[in-house]
């Protein structure tokens, strides 16, 4: 059988895991939101101002300039180069790379706007470094027109002194020509000469359209919205970092419960123990209370409670495993102490016999034995220790019975505290112990002692035939139940089924897709208490004086 008993979780599950851990997550999300909500009131006030900037297109006839695009102008405007104007223009000392971590730009879709916005812990300053950077951008974009006007007229500059020295020169040429009276050489010189006269006045014409004074007419962009001084702080917003926290707060607490729950080794419901013993739960007790000290018998002293209902479903369902497998005699353990194995075994030998059984309840936890407590049995200097240890024979085993007052119980005490519990539960007498019990009653329950660390239980349940397993809801952990289950296994116990005890009803959700009824008003099959059997039964009742 596979030891790893995951199973697939349905969105029920999910929700039962969260119910159940539902203070792990308020207790993160508590922390994540007061977290972010410290770091929020110790930041910096913080303050933005904003401008807006038309970008025009730059248009001349002498230098192509490509129209702008919307992302490359931001880029510029939040370049050092415009930076180095801003720093300028407020006259500050600090490098003008320093202004651009509070600079931030957007291109509005669809426009020709972009939105220059500053953030400064100084509102004033937000407001006038905003401004400068808008302004700035504006006079960037000029001069860099303006330097590409001066560049285009110094060329044209160039050539048209060229073009003058030219013409200079066949002036010169076509003088000394004439005083050669070479005229087919005149002739060719004028025509050079006209060429190089209407070449220099396109090129002084061109000089007269490049004019880098009127550089301010070409556009390049225009502030259309002044920064005006922020009345609040932009950041922090306490209440968006609240909702953000309060976000990540229930993440993280989601991943905590469930964190949580998977390195829970405690077993989770029916479903969960069913899977690890490889055998079903015959009853779920409900968790009760009893005095300090006392040992009651729910199925005695609140027989209409949930427990002694549930005591009574154990009932029915040993008596259905009995006659299917033809079984008279069960061990009562539990993986470790503290899980209630011997309450269990007290109330389910009480409520067989109100139901007609002849029940025999043995102590067989020969190191703290208190069965005998929950029938007001005290100690004796005779018992289960000492005819295991070869005083007497099969009839002196009958007179070790003892009778509580209970119609058709019976209870064999532990005796004496043996120092060899293995060796004496190890002899050949507990066999013949089991066949003459089961002889002479319906049923035969020993209440052992736990089943880990200790070798007690594990030989007991080799020799009886049924072993019934007592499983905390809140105490019993998965490794232990799969250790013990390994351990009976190991010796040839039959595990016909199990108890989950102490069940908590307000964890029903977590534990069953349906919740908990105590039929509290239902009306009990055995008035007071008082078994109800057949004629026919009662002349059956053996030598043990099960007679009421």
């Amino acid at each position: 059988m596979n030891d790893d008993f995951e199973q697939p979780i349905d969105l029920r599950e999910y929700l039962a895991i969260l119910r159940a851990r539902k203070w792990t997550v308020l207790a993160v999300v508590a922390v994540v939101v007061g977290i972010a909500l410290a770091y929020s009131l110790r930041q910096t006030p913080l303050y933005s101002a904003e401008a807006r900037v038309l970008v025009k297109p730059i248009t001349s006839n002498e230098v192509y300039i490509p129209p702008p695009n919307l992302e490359t102008e931001a880029e510029i405007l939040a370049s050092e180069p415009v930076a180095k104007l801003v720093r300028e223009d407020l006259s500050i000392q600090q490098p003008a790379s320093s202004l651009l971590g509070g600079v931030a730009v957007e291109a509005i879709s669809e426009t020709e706007v972009l939105v220059v916005n500053y953030t400064s812990a100084d509102p004033e300053f937000a407001r006038d470094a905003a401004e400068s950077f808008a302004g700035s951008y504006v006079d960037y974009r000029r001069n860099v027109a303006l330097e590409e006007l001066v560049s285009a007229r110094e060329a044209l500059e160039k050539r048209a002194a060229a073009a003058e020295s030219e013409l200079t020169e066949i002036s010169r040429d076509i003088e000394r020509a004439r005083a050669a009276n070479d005229n087919s050489l005149v002739q060719t010189l004028d025509i050079e000469r006209s060429g190089l006269i209407s070449r220099l006045g396109s090129l002084e014409e061109r000089l007269d359209n490049v004019q880098p004074d009127q550089a301010v007419s070409l556009g390049g962009g225009e502030v259309i919205e002044s920064a005006s001084l922020p009345s609040a702080p932009s950041s922090p917003n306490h209440i968006r970092n609240g909702l953000v926290g309060l976000l990540f707060g229930i993440l993280f607490g989601i991943g905590a419960a469930f964190l949580r729950d998977r390195l829970d080794d405690r077993l989770r419901g029916r479903g969960d123990i069913e899977r690890t013993l490889d055998a079903p739960v015959l009853a779920t007790v409900a968790k009760f209370r009893i005095p300090k000290n006392t040992f009651e018998l729910q199925v005695r002293v609140n027989p209409r409670g949930p427990a002694s209902e549930a005591y009574r479903t154990l009932r029915t369902n040993v008596q259905f495993i009995a006659a299917q497998r033809d079984l008279r005699s069960f061990v009562v353990t539990s993986p470790v102490p503290g899980e209630g194995k011997t309450v269990t075994c007290a109330n389910l030998a009480v409520a067989l016999a109100q139901a007609g059984s002849r029940v025999i309840c043995v102590s067989a936890d020969l190191r703290r034995p208190t069965l005998e407590r929950y029938f007001s049995l005290g100690s004796s200097s005779d018992g289960l220790s000492t005819w295991l240890a070869g005083r007497g024979g099969e009839d002196e085993l009958m007179s070790l019975i003892r009778n509580p007052g209970i119609p058709y119980l019976r209870v064999l005490t532990c005796g004496p505290i043996p120092p060899n519990p293995p060796e004496l539960l190890a002899s050949p007498r507990l066999t013949i112990l089991v066949r003459a019990l089961e002889a002479n009653a319906d049923v035969v329950l020993f209440d052992s002692a736990p089943t880990l660390s200790l070798a007690d239980t594990v030989v007991l349940a080799s020799r009886v035939v049924g072993t019934l397993l007592v499983i905390d809801a809140g105490f019993t952990r998965r490794s232990a139940t799969i250790h013990a289950r390994q351990e009976l296994e190991r010796v040839g116990a039959r595990i016909i089924g199990s108890v989950l005890n102490s069940f908590d009803p307000s964890n029903a959700a977590y534990y069953y897709p349906t919740y908990y009824t105590a039929y509290e008003s239902q009306p009990l099959a055995e008035p007071n208490g008082q078994p109800t059997v057949s004629p026919a039964q009662e002349k059956k009742r053996s030598r043990f004086g099960f007679r009421s």
